[in-house]
C-alpha cells in the first residue's frame, strides 16, 4: 500500500498536558527536520478514534487514501480504506466457504461517517485515488492470480484489467501498491520469484481489450547506491511493497519514486524512470537492534499542520493523529507486527532510523496524511 518522504528524528524537549497533549517547540522542531537527535522519550501523539469498527461482514483493513468525487458524499473528501476479509494473498477465501470479495469502503473525512460500500472480488492488498480519472485502483492477489481494478465510486463499478505479461513466473508473483502520478501508474512487483524479477512495473491501460499492460522499470538485483556511505551496492530484493512518489516537501530524494521491500527493511529510491533509473537504497533501523523493520505503509507531511490516519488491521481501527508540531517533511512509517515490534513513528532519511512514536498499535498497515486548512 500502499506512498512517504524525509527525516525526522529526535526531539531535544518536549511540553506534555494534563490533557495529555504535546507540544513540540520550536528548536524541537526544526531538529526533527533536520534529522540530527534523538529522543530520550517517545513522543505520544494527540489521538482519535476515526473508525471504531469495520462495516458488517467486513474485517482486516489494510491500504487507505483519500479522494472527493461528485455523486458520493456530495462531492466532499471521502476517505477510503480495503478491508480483506481474511481472504489469502492468492485470492482464494481463507476458510472454506469463506468470502472472495473484499470491501472498499469510503467514509466522510469530517466526520468519520460510513458513506459507502464496493465489493471488489479478491484480496485487495493496494488501494490508491487515480484523481485525474476520478477512480480509485485497486489490486488484487499479491502473491498470485493478481489483477487491476478501475473502480467508479459514485455507481460502484468495478472494471478488472488483466495484466500482460503476467507477473507471475513458476507460480509466485502479483501486484501490490500503486504510485500514481497525473496519468502515471506504477505498481509493485509482490512476492516475485527470484531477484532476476522486476521491482516495479509502468502500467498503461487498454480500455477496450480490459488489459494492463506491464513494462519492468528495474530490477531487484540492479545496481544502487547506499543512501549513507555513498557506496556501490547489488540490492537483492525480496518482497518488493509500499511505493509512491517523494513530495517536493522532502529535503531528500524529491520527485522520486520509492519502493519499500518490507522483509528487507530496505527503501529504495529512483530518479528518472525511463530506461536505466538512477537507484539509492536506504536501510532501515528501529529501536530493535539487529532488526529488519517490516515497513508497510508510510506517509509524508506535505504541512505543518496535519492529521496522520493510521490502518490497524488487527484491530480493525482507523486512528487520527494530530501532527501540530511536526514539520512539512517529516517522515511517517507504519511496522507491521511481521517480527512483533508494531509501531508508528517517524524515519530519518538521511541515516535510516525510526523513531517510534508512543501511540500504539496492534498490526498497523496503510497511512494517509491529510494537511488542515
Amino acid at each position: 500500500m500502499r506512498v512517504s518522504r524525509t527525516d525526522c528524528m529526535r526531539w531535544m524537549a518536549v511540553t506534555v498536558t494534563a490533557a495529555g497533549a504535546v507540544f513540540l517547540p520550536v528548536l524541537a522542531a526544526s531538529a526533527a527536520a533536520t534529522g540530527q537527535a534523538r529522543p530520550a522519550t517517545l513522543v505520544t501523539l494527540p489521538a482519535t478514534t476515526f473508525v471504531a469498527a469495520p462495516p458488517p461482514g467486513a474485517k482486516g483493513p489494510d491500504d487507505i487514501t483519500s479522494l472527493a468525487v461528485p455523486g458520493v458524499d456530495g462531492g466532499r473528501l471521502v476517505i477510503w480504506t480495503a478491508y480483506q476479509n481474511g481472504i489469502n494473498a492468492d485470492g482464494t477465501p481463507g476458510t472454506p466457504g469463506g468470502p472472495t470479495a473484499s470491501t472498499v469502503a469510503g467514509y466522510d473525512a469530517n466526520t468519520g461517517a460510513l458513506v459507502t460500500t464496493i465489493p471488489v472480488t479478491g484480496k485487495v492488498d493496494g488501494l490508491t485515488a487515480y484523481s485525474a480519472k476520478g477512480r480509485l485502483i485497486a489490486t488484487v492477489n499479491e502473491d498470485l492470480n493478481s489483477a487491476f481494478n478501475l473502480i467508479d465510486p459514485a455507481s460502484g463499478a468495478v472494471t478488472t484489467y488483466q495484466y500482460s505479461p503476467s507477473p507471475a513466473v513458476s507460480g509466485n508473483g502479483g501486484t501490490d501498491s500503486i504510485a500514481v502520478r497525473g496519468s502515471q501508474i506504477l505498481v509493485a512487483h509482490s512476492n516475485p520469484n527470484d531477484t532476476t524479477q522486476p521491482t516495479n512495473y509502468r502500467v498503461r491501460l487498454d480500455n477496450s481489450t480490459h488489459t494492463a499492460f506491464l513494462t519492468p522499470v528495474f530490477a531487484n538485483n540492479a545496481t544502487a547506491t547506499d543512501a549513507v556511505t555513498g557506496q556501490p551496492v547489488t540490492l537483492a530484493l525480496t518482497d518488493p511493497d509500499t511505493n509512491g512518489f517523494m513530495p517536493g516537501q522532502s529535503p531528500r530524494f524529491q520527485a522520486q519514486l520509492v519502493t519499500i521491500s518490507q522483509g528487507d527493511g530496505q527503501m529504495i529510491f529512483a530518479q528518472g524512470l525511463g530506461n536505466r533509473p538512477r537507484l539509492t537504497v536506504l536501510n532501515l533501523s528501529d529501536n530493535v537492534p539487529g532488526n529488519a523493520p517490516p515497513i508497510d505503509g508510510m506517509a509524508v507531511a506535505t504541512s505543518g499542520r496535519g492529521t496522520l490516519y493510521v490502518v490497524d488491521n488487527k484491530a480493525g481501527t482507523i486512528t487520527a493523529l494530530d501532527t501540530r508540531g511536526l514539520p512539512a517533511g517529516t517522515v511517517f512509517v507504519g511496522e507491521a507486527n511481521d517480527n512483533g515490534n508494531p509501531l508508528v513513528g517517524t524515519l530519518n532519511l538521511f541515516t535510516g532510523q525510526i523513531t517510534p512514536f508512543g501511540n500504539t498499535f496492534a498490526n498497523p498497515k496503510g497511512l494517509l496524511f491529510l494537511p488542515s486548512g
